[in-house]
């Protein structure tokens, strides 16, 4: 059993065998989802599991034999979870706490963490460990949640400024320049809210729906995305015209029980592939903003165009 910490950084081959006692650490969190990592006496990385490296997008190289300093944004940080958690006396009553992490491409990221000296039968601190979860999906979702709900519930706004946030807010989170809502009748695509940091489409423009992307959704009858305008065949959104569209995510929208038009988000720049979280997200989106078209039917503030 290797007991020197230290000597792993110059044997890095025997990293695998970091041991505590008779457990060895690498078979009991090598295929954890979360990102394991285990530093020495002086937080200096010796091991790390598969969704380490993932998570923060180093290689094992990269991360073995350095200071955990590199895992944070800020020496602010570093030092503050060392004070807290990472010390022989550190201060902080539980080890489950929350902090930001810097990925090797410069961004930041919200991480839940487990984490703590590793002691020897003696209380002596041999090294520490950390179990991060990437928790900013799911934060940023309830926080969006959270102004969805201030925003329709604003007495102050009128419906078409919420339908504007809701658009914005929507933008935002999908990565996109522009959103619009349309009202499809017959063959006729009709936009009744844009919103747009390039170009926005004018109220009541026309457009062919089968000359939309929007056609795929109606379609579908649910939501449809792609991340690359490469991935489909179809002829332009009619945002084309002001520019080249390459990332759209749109899903039918629901009026009073009834099919009225669309939703959608586009940009000029691919992305990201989406995941499925956003096509429920987008259906989210959409009953929001049905929500608002139905406050404008009932109280005829709705434009008709015939």
């Amino acid at each position: 059993m290797i007991n020197c910490s230290a000597e792993l950084l110059h044997r890095p081959e025997e990293a695998a065998n970091i041991k505590l006692g008779k457990v060895s650490i690498p078979s009991l969190f090598r295929d954890l989802p979360e990102a394991v990592i285990v530093a020495d006496e002086n937080r200096r990385i010796v091991w790390a599991n598969n969704a380490a490296l993932s998570m923060f997008g180093h290689t094992i190289d990269q991360m073995v034999g350095h200071s955990t300093a590199i895992l944070y944004p800020t020496e602010e940080g570093y030092l503050s979870a060392g004070a807290a958690h990472f010390n022989p006396s550190g201060s902080a009553e539980q080890h489950n706490y929350e902090s930001n992490y810097l990925r090797s491409n410069g961004k930041t990221f919200l991480g839940e963490t487990t984490g703590g000296p590793i002691r020897d039968s003696r209380g002596v601190v041999l090294g520490y460990f950390g179990i991060t979860r990437d928790i900013s999906k799911p934060r940023a979702f309830d926080e969006l949640l959270a102004r969805l709900y201030l925003v329709s519930s604003d007495q102050e706004l009128e419906t078409n400024e919420k339908i504007r946030e809701i658009l914005k807010m929507g933008c935002a989170h999908f990565q996109t320049d522009s959103a619009l809502v349309s009202w499809v009748h017959g063959e006729d695509y009709t936009v009744l809210y844009s919103y747009s940091q390039i170009a926005e489409i004018e109220r009541g423009s026309r457009f062919k729906i089968a000359d939309c992307c929007c056609a795929r959704a109606m379609e579908a009858n649910g939501p449809i995305a792609c991340s690359s305008a490469q991935e489909v065949g179809d002829a332009p959104h009619p945002c084309y015209s002001l520019f080249v569209l390459e990332t759209y995510i749109g899903v039918p929208l629901v009026v009073d029980g009834e099919r009225f038009g669309t939703v959608n988000f586009t940009s000029s720049e691919p992305r990201t592939p989406f995941e499925s979280s956003d096509l429920e997200l987008i259906k989210m989106f959409a009953a929001w903003i049905a929500q608002q078209l139905s406050i404008e039917k009932a109280t005829n503030q709705l434009i008709e165009i015939s």
